[in-house]
């Protein structure tokens, strides 16, 4: 099945939710009220764009059967997850030398482990979705590993990669870093031409991580490709003053682009401090909404990514309670769904015009 195939499914399963499953109960603000707008109301899916359990996984030593962390098992389905997209990260300091694409294949067999080692996952590329089962996506954070060989990335986006970053916290010979050393250039021609190889492969690229100079680069890069500009866990800077953040103006590239910005918990980039609560997160959902649109605002909760989490969002549980939060402030159910799902699915589905690319295998 394709991938774009299953997230039809997955967007069925969205849509049909109240037929599909029962509310559960809620914690926080959303506790008691049987779903995110009250009693009766069936509780809303979430599509996270990034959940570091990997890197917990394959470098911190983590169980593969996630008992501990922000994404366990049991709050993963306490928090209402229908999909789920699971990064490859090459750390930029992996090795002495720096990350080996060598690396990208055993953290790809660390993720295969984690989804055989828990049931509530379906497997990459399943045939189908399934209800009060979670769909699992994959991405590669910081890929400038590939700069050794850019035909490469090819394999990895057939083996069903949607969703790439050139970069992490360093620069790499495929593009300076929003957080590396001071850079006289954006995208390099390599990466320019890494970029294009994505597209053509029919996978995305993720901004998340790349400077503001290759965020320029790669705009029109894009637009040729009629590709969505995504960023999975980024939020808005006007808010949250980091450089991991997006200007207005990168916000509404991604808007024009058809792309989302997936809202990010980790403290420092929902208020610019080291503490957030609710109110904080609620305060970048009506920036990047009003500034983006709603259909351009997604989940990117970097859970697990050693991130320090609002009050009220301790971990994956807690989706329900921004849901209703959301709902209370006077949200549709509709828009809470797109933020929380739909959009998500939008960009994972997302192929280039003309046909299936490498990529249609799934995952």
């Amino acid at each position: 099945m394709s991938a774009a195939d299953r997230v039809r499914a997955l967007l069925a399963v969205t849509c049909a939710a109240g037929a599909l499953a029962a509310p559960r109960p809620l914690r926080g603000d959303a506790a008691g009220a049987g779903g995110a707008g009250g009693a009766g109301e069936p509780p809303v899916h979430v599509v996270d764009l990034h959940v570091d359990v990997p890197w917990q996984v394959h470098f911190k030593g983590r169980d593969l059967r996630l008992d501990e962390g922000h994404a366990r098992r049991d709050t993963l389905v306490a928090g209402n997850y229908l999909g789920i997209v699971l990064p490859i990260y090459l750390p930029d300091k992996a090795r002495p030398e720096g990350p080996q694409i060598e690396d990208a294949s055993a953290i790809l067999a660390t993720i295969e482990a984690i989804i055989a080692a828990n049931p509530v996952f379906l497997p990459l590329g399943a045939a189908r979705a399934e209800p009060g089962r979670i769909s699992t996506f994959l991405s590669i954070e910081g890929a400038g590993a590939f700069a050794a060989d850019i035909a490469q990335i090819d394999r990895f986006i057939a083996r069903g990669v949607r969703l790439i970053s050139p970069n992490h916290a360093q620069n790499t010979r495929l593009s300076s870093s929003a957080t590396g050393e001071p850079a006289a250039f954006g995208l390099t021609e390599l990466g320019k031409r890494f970029c294009e190889r994505v597209y053509a492969q029919g996978a995305l690229i993720d901004v998340s991580h790349i400077s503001d100079a290759a965020f320029a680069d790669l705009v029109p890069i894009a637009a040729a490709h009629g590709a969505p500009i995504v960023a999975t866990h980024s939020n808005a800077r006007a808010v949250a003053d980091r450089p991991r953040n997006l200007t207005d103006e990168q916000l509404r590239h991604i808007a024009r682009s058809g792309g989302v910005a997936g809202l990010n918990f980790h403290a420092p980039f929902v208020n610019g401090k080291g503490q957030a609560d609710l109110d904080d997160v609620l305060a970048q959902v009506d920036h990047m909404v009003r500034v983006a649109g709603v259909d351009h605002v997604a989940i990117g909760s970097d859970f697990d990514g050693g991130i320090i989490v609002p009050k009220g969002l301790d971990d994956a549980s807690t989706l329900p309670a921004l849901a209703a939060r959301l709902r209370r402030r006077g949200m549709s159910r509709d828009d809470v769904e797109k933020i929380f799902s739909r959009n998500a699915l939008r960009i994972l589905g997302w192929r280039p015009a003309g046909g299936s690319a490498a990529g249609g295998a799934g995952g």
